[in-house]
């Protein structure tokens, strides 16, 4: 089948519009909606958290659409490269250099191939959360799309009973697809509704990714990684041996002397071997308490506010198990976390000090994914034949 590149351009059906801000992305809304012309429908998809927002702003206006992912997620993509046209200008607006299918049907697609889905299996995950976020429109937009860049039905578009028996094949098909989605990503007692309405972006692309995590998933890894417990047993086992070394030479030393009438060299042999042997007993009874006492005090603190940042980030650079696995093994195997950590309370800024550690390793991390170019419309088009 013919790969025709999903490009409408000027009258593209999907604008999205991710910007820093609500604010922001409100003004650039009205700023391509006044320079539309004519009665073409079109929808805006905005990131997932400025949503409610910028619905109210434009009185409920039903062409805003809920992006299924954050600005955050968008923005950490654009900037890790991995994507062909993805892009972040001057004002930190994230768009594509040529635009594709919406930025969460995109995304949902890259994801999914990063996270292990073969290319089939991500199209129909790109084509379901396209069809959570904008609804029966996208469906017959990708549709209308392949069919007429492949020179296909242009005579029936003409025919008005064409048409009707064509709008009819499309509800079909959404109804279809959408009943596919449902028994694909619902697990509660609403699955058997299988209607679009429940579609909702944010449910169906989190579930819908392969090996995505959720932000319980991601916190619980990390406190098992990353647990003051864990963190204490990177001390090195000499430790154990340095402080028995000090406690023997404290209480051999004592005993030695308490012998008499031996010379000072046979004092000091003694008191070396009964040091020995008393320091080995008590080194890791010394060890264990000052661990304690350390995991008390405000390293312990700053490394709950680590583990806080780190989740955050997992979530805005969306890693997968692997990649959380990979980070928490960098930090715990090539940093000296508690210097890290003393460092970090005595910094002005503590979220920032960690921010800045953790971003660092996470940015490596996601530029070595597999680079993607977007799928051609032919790719979407033969996906949604399948999920029929």
């Amino acid at each position: 089948m013919e790969q025709i590149i999903y490009c409408l351009q000027e009258g593209q059906l999907i604008h999205h519009i991710y910007c820093p801000t609500a604010e922001e992305t409100i003004a650039v809304c009205e700023a391509e909606l006044a320079m539309l012309q004519g009665d073409k429908k079109i929808y805006v998809e905005v990131p997932f958290e400025q949503f409610e927002r910028i619905f109210l702003y434009f009185d409920e206006l039903d062409s805003i659409k809920q992006g299924a992912f954050t600005y955050r997620q968008a923005w950490h993509i654009a900037k890790s490269g991995n994507i062909r046209h993805l892009m972040i200008n001057e004002y930190d607006r994230v768009f594509f250099e040529k635009e594709a299918i919406g930025m969460s049907t995109a995304l949902a697609f890259a994801q999914s191939k990063w996270n292990g889905a073969s290319r089939e299996e991500a199209l129909e995950n790109a084509v379901m959360t396209g069809l959570a976020v904008i609804g029966e429109a996208f469906i017959a937009e990708l549709i209308t799309a392949f069919e007429l860049c492949a020179n296909e039905n242009r005579k029936l578009q003409a025919e008005d009973g064409a048409a009707d028996a064509r709008r009819n094949r499309i509800k079909t098909i959404v109804n279809r697809v959408a009943e596919k989605a449902a028994k694909k990503v619902m697990y509660s007692s609403f699955i058997e509704k299988k209607t679009t309405a429940i579609l909702h972006a944010d449910i169906v692309t989190g579930a819908l990714i392969t090996g995505g995590m959720s932000g319980a998933d991601i916190t619980r890894i990390i406190k098992g990684q990353m647990s003051p417990a864990e963190l204490f047993k990177s001390v090195p086992k000499s430790a154990a041996s340095i402080v028995g070394s000090i406690i023997g030479l404290l209480i051999g030393g004592g005993i030695g002397l308490q012998i008499p009438d031996v010379s000072t060299a046979v004092i000091s042999l003694i008191g070396g071997i009964t040091g020995l042997i008393l320091g080995s007993m008590l080194a890791a009874k010394i060890v264990k308490r000052a661990v304690n006492f350390l995991m008390k005090d405000d390293t312990a603190k700053m490394l709950e506010v680590f583990n806080e940042q780190l989740a955050v980030a997992a979530e805005d650079f969306l890693l997968n198990e692997q990649e959380l696995r990979q980070a928490l093994s960098i930090f715990k195997e090539r940093y000296d976390m508690l210097k890290e950590l003393r460092a970090m309370h005595a910094a002005k800024d503590r979220k920032a000090y960690a921010n800045s550690l953790i971003g660092d390793e996470l940015i490596r991390i996601v530029r070595s994914r597999l680079y993607l170019q977007m799928p051609t419309n032919g790719e979407l088009y033969q996906a949604i034949e399948r999920l029929q």
